[in-house]
């Protein structure tokens, strides 16, 4: 498959069969996926971006596994993860997560975002955002975890805050963070 929006990569990981996460030299990651259902041969062999965020580090190096082993609680099968190491020594994980917690955890970091100020007065969302030579795009398909894990630091009313219109209270989403802190 091709990639119309050639980056200069410096790591590069298959997710599965259709999926890969890349780095790039702009300090972005990014998940691009073939189309396997496209109705054309042109439309099959193209990948589509579906997830882009800024991480700030020059990426070197993807290996599966994590930092921490994974227990599985009540037969649940372990989150697929994936370790990076970038040029200036720091570790990192990337997780795959399932459809609704992804979802469930953008609207806490949302929440989050309005509860937290960002450094120097830069936006959390300005400063994901993708950014290279060629465009600069809102983040989408990550989840900024040390923002959602912010939320354990919070004052008690600011943690009442960041749940309002959750549909969860304050002490679920705290111990559905620690559990997944606990994969690093």
């Amino acid at each position: 498959a091709r990639d119309y929006n050639a980056s200069w990569m410096t790591s590069v990981c298959f997710l599965d069969d259709d999926t890969m996460l890349g780095a790039e030299n702009c300090f972005n990651l990014f998940v691009a996926r073939k189309n396997s259902e496209a109705a054309t041969d042109e439309e099959r062999q193209r990948l589509d971006i579906v997830g882009e965020f800024h991480l700030g580090e020059f990426v070197n190096r993807f290996r599966r596994g994590g930092l921490a082993m994974q227990v599985s609680e009540g037969g649940a099968k372990p989150l697929p993860s994936l370790l990076f190491g970038t040029i200036n020594g720091v570790l990192g994980l990337v997780v795959s997560l399932p459809e609704t917690q992804h979802a469930f955890l953008a609207k806490v970091q949302t929440n989050m975002t309005k509860v937290i100020k960002g450094v120097g007065g830069l936006s959390h969302r300005e400063y994901r955002s993708f950014c290279n030579e060629r465009k600069t795009a809102e983040s989408t398909g990550f989840i900024d975890g040390d923002l959602v894990e912010a939320f354990l630091s919070l004052s008690d009313a600011e943690k009442s805050e960041v749940v309002n219109g959750l549909d969860v209270s304050a002490e679920e989403l705290t111990r559905q963070i620690e559990e997944l802190a606990r994969l690093h």
